[in-house]
């Protein structure tokens, strides 16, 4: 996407609520229109600059103020537009003309990181500090002498790793928030933007644009695991707007999108720490994967790279739209297509470099709960959860969508319009050219350990026909049953040729100051790559063995079971999507009055519901049912594969509102904007990937009425409130109306102010560890009944009761629901202060501007550490919002 200068914008709407049928997918549209070129020059050159001189320290989470910090923000560019002329042999007054924009952006922003790591003593193998004593893996019941495992006995590969994991350099004699670093953020955009408009006749224009982005981004983190950002856009856009009669307009948009985007980490390509661990299982891949594995220890904040990555995208989008307006009576009719071909090509995978998760297992007695450490667990090598990809997934995917649509405006009286309107899409699924994708075939959907029949059991199946391993060098187990015969069909999902989309609408005026709107419509979601390359992942392999209490067999000299010279998966994480794909859709509906109130202001009220179904959501097969005893997988449906993570349509939502609005328009040197909203939105997964608070998957896949809860995404009330004041003085204005030494110093003040207030998102409280014993990691604890969850006074070290919760006994699910907590809310007041400077030429200017975000300096908190194996458990540690930081800019206007 290309985000054009403001002053590059002739015009933008936002649209929500039941809009016309002209417009589908996402329930609210936003409509921009750059300018054309006019018969005279005409631009502005601008410059805005911030930096940590003039701004507000961050907000100190420790006892020790924060230094402040460099930070450097510019943001500069140009517009011009006018008539294409070239002296003595081209004048384009009246017939050619253009507009040109360019915008660069530079930040350097450095930021405190706050970490929690073991101690100095810990990473030597001391554990005196702990009261929990550190038993022996090789037997389960020698405790190391003094809480010291001897050095000779820590992993060299855990040594080695250790060089990525820093020592604590604050608060050393806490194992709480003891490493402190500057994380230095570096974002650079360039966007351009050619327009060139072409009056042909009266009758016929046509406009072109040209757009180019570029961005890079560089985000640090813990140590060397930081991630790197690279994206490119390039935009083509043909127009043309013909009047075949008074009553009748036709406009046609021919459209090109390439869009370029590549997520690796801070050491892809300079690297390759993977290939010097030599870790079993790893295999090691091309240089933007290179990097760190990914560990975690509970109880600690882990280090390394993410698991996610890298990614390379290469996609291009090829789109025809056509629109044609006729007016006929009483009758607006408006009705068009758009055709648009896209071409999705990604690479990438999870687990590139291996993930390994560390609990306090091997070092636990076997009858001493209340034992173990898991930093322990790192140091001997012992692994809770081991997972690595085989190869990065490579997928070619191709779509060609249809949106077609006719939409009515009838004026049945003076006083009553009618909007009617049919809009039909046909987004298919996405099509692999490169042949690799697999979904998973699954009968029917047990919960019972060990299905006796065979015929019951899911098979994995390959796209087209054939050999299932053509060209694929790992194999999977035996036991698992492959096929390529076609039988989910040529996509592996099927197409929904069902997606239609009433819209009716309807407004009545009694009075000319009294307006009510009633209506309501159907909207479709469109499909996206993501989910679908997730299939081509499973012919990539996808390693995965989980340790338990009584097999600890996992560690750095065997991290996955059943290594042999040939790649095989033993138990695969498979990734598919429900073959019997629905279109997510949502019925939208609304009632809104309007009344004038005065010359210039009007207020609003109305309420906005909305019910949504078959969304896309993440649920986990064959999980395995609690238990304290045995494996994972001995407790699992199907124990010849791992879990089978599939995107079905079983999610749900709903969402009601009420919303009032009271707006001045631009009057007098006044205007003003009170928005005010309450509003509640329920669903059983709030995206289709894990948001915000909530966890990727549900904590039981098999009931998900137990995960119907407030949205991640609700803000119960919400009020914004827009000032913009001119002062009443200087050349044009009431007062000293006249140029001069009045005007430079007196006139073009212009004050301006935006507050928001709003209350805080929905949050999950989390087991932290695997609890149930269903090797997932998304347990939610129990609730302590009589414990209040609230505070009377929440302060960053404690924001809610966490005596509130407790663990849920081993091998169980907690009964805690999801979302359940409210993390705090923001205040944000921006103020501005704007000076017009008249020059001696007509219509030219310099504008100065000066600008105040957060500007009462008010800390808007993050949400807190709701995990109960986290040592911030309860405590915030970020802000959503930076604190004050000020503005000033700089704009030439001709």
């Amino acid at each position: 996407m290309v985000l054009p200068s403001i002053d590059a914008l002739q015009e933008f709407k936002v649209q929500f609520g039941i809009f016309p049928a002209e417009f589908g997918r996402a329930t609210s549209q936003i409509n921009v229109s750059t300018k054309p070129g006019t018969n005279q020059f005409h631009g502005a050159l601008f410059e805005f600059h911030r930096n940590d001189k003039i701004d507000a320290l961050q907000y100190a989470f420790t006892s020790v103020p924060p230094r402040k910090q460099p930070f450097k923000w510019n943001q500069y560019g140009f517009t011009l537009g006018g008539p294409v002329w070239i002296p003595k042999v081209f004048q384009g007054r009246d017939k050619l003309f253009f507009m040109s924009n360019f915008e660069g952006f530079r930040e350097r922003r450095t930021g405190i990181g706050l970490y929690s790591v073991p101690s100095a003593a810990m990473r030597d193998g001391n554990f005196g500090e702990i009261s929990l004593p550190i038993y022996d893996p090789l037997d389960r019941s020698t405790q190391f002498g003094g809480n010291v495992i001897p050095k000779s006995r820590i992993h060299p590969t855990s040594q080695r790793l250790l060089e990525f994991y820093p020592a604590p350099n604050t608060n050393t004699g806490s194992l709480v928030s003891n490493y402190q670093n500057s994380q230095n953020r570096q974002t650079d955009k360039d966007q351009f933007i050619q327009r060139v408009d072409f009056v042909e006749s009266a009758r016929s224009s046509w406009f072109g644009r040209y757009s180019y982005a570029d961005e890079v981004a560089i985000a640090p983190a813990l140590y060397l695991n930081g991630t790197k950002l690279l994206t490119n856009v390039k935009q083509a856009m043909l127009s043309n707007t013909r009047v075949f009669s008074p009553a009748m307009v036709n406009e046609f948009r021919a459209g090109y999108n390439y869009f370029f985007n590549s997520l690796g980490r801070e050491l892809a390509t300079e690297r390759d720490v993977v290939s010097e661990l030599k870790i079993p299982g790893v295999s090691l891949g091309p240089p933007i994967a290179w990097g760190i594995p990914s560990i975690s220890i509970a109880g600690f904040d882990g280090f390394g790279d993410d698991s996610e990555g890298p990614y390379v995208n290469k996609n291009h989008l090829y789109q025809f739209v056509d629109n044609l307006s006729w007016t006929r009576g009483k009758h607006s009719f408006r009705m068009g297509f758009e055709i648009r071909n896209d071409r999705y090509n990604q690479v990438g995978n999870q687990f590139a470099r291996g993930a390994f998760l560390f609990e306090a297992n091997a070092t636990k007695s076997l009858t001493d709960t209340k034992s173990g450490q898991a930093f322990a667990d790192f140091l001997l090598g012992y692994c809770k959860r081991c997972e690595a990809s085989v190869a990065l997934a490579e997928a070619h995917f191709r779509a060609t969508s249809q949106y077609w649509y006719v939409d009515d405006t009838w004026k049945i009286h003076p006083k009553v319009t009618l909007n009617a309107g049919l809009r039909y899409e046909f987004s298919p699924t996405w099509f692999d050219t490169n042949g690799t994708l697999v979904n998973a075939h699954i009968p029917a959907y047990d919960t019972t350990p060990h299905v006796a029949d065979l015929n019951r059991h899911p098979t994995l199946v390959r796209i087209g026909s054939g050999d299932f391993y053509q060209n694929i060098l790992l194999r999977f187990n035996p036991n698992i049953k492959v096929a390529r015969d076609g039988r989910l069909g040529e996509k592996l999902v099927k197409d929904d040729r069902n997606d239609f989309a009433p819209r009716l609408g309807i407004a009545w005026s009694p009075t000319s100051k009294w307006v009510v709107r009633l209506g309501a419509g159907m909207f479709y979601s469109q499909d996206t790559g993501n989910p679908r390359f997730d299939m081509a992942r499973n012919l990539a392999g996808r390693r995965r063995d989980e340790a338990t209490p009584t097999d600890i067999g996992l560690n750095w000299n065997a991290p996955f079971r059943n290594l042999g010279g040939t790649v095989q998966i033993n138990n695969p994480y498979v990734l598919a999507n429900i073959n019997g794909r629905r279109t997510p859709y949502s019925f939208q509906y609304l009632l809104n009055v309007q009344r004038e109130l005065g010359r210039n202001t009007a207020l609003e009220v109305g309420y906005i519901g909305s019910a949504s179904r078959k969304l896309e959501s993440m649920r986990a097969f064959n999980e395995s049912i609690p238990g304290a005893d045995g494996k994972v997988l001995d407790r699992a449906p199907y124990p010849e594969f791992g879990r089978i993570q599939e995107v079905d349509g079983s999610g749900k939502a709903s969402y009601n509102s009420l919303g009032a609005k009271l707006q001045r328009r631009f009057s007098a040197g006044l205007t003003y904007l009170f928005g005010y909203t309450w509003s509640r939105s329920i669903d059983t997964a709030s995206a289709i990937r894990n948001h915000g608070g909530d966890t990727l998957f549900p904590q039981n896949s098999y009931n998900l009425r137990a995960e119907k809860a407030l949205s991640g995404f609700d803000t119960t009330h919400r009020a914004v409130t827009s000032i913009l004041y001119e002062l009443p003085a200087g050349r044009g204005r009431q007062f000293l109306n006249r140029g001069g030494v009045a005007d430079a110093f007196l006139g073009g003040w212009q004050l301006g102010s935006i507050l928001t207030l709003q209350t805080g998102f929905p949050v999950t409280v989390t087991s932290g560890v695997d609890r149930s014993n269903i090797g997932a990691g998304f347990d939610r604890p129990n609730y302590v009944a009589g414990q209040p969850v609230e505070l009377s006074n929440p302060t960053t070290e404690g924001w809610f009761n966490t005596t509130a919760y407790v663990l849920q006994p081993f091998g169980a699910f907690g009964n805690v629901g999801r979302n359940t907590l409210i993390s705090p809310g923001i205040t944000q007041w921006d103020f501005s202060v704007l000076k017009d400077f008249h020059l001696p030429w007509e219509n030219h200017s310099v504008q100065f501007r000066f600008e105040a975000f957060n500007f009462p300096n008010h800390p808007n908190f993050s949400a807190p550490d709701t995990s109960l194996s986290s040592v911030n458990y309860g405590k915030i540690r970020g802000t959503r919002t930076n604190m004050r930081e000020l503005q000033f800019g700089l704009k030439y206007i001709f």
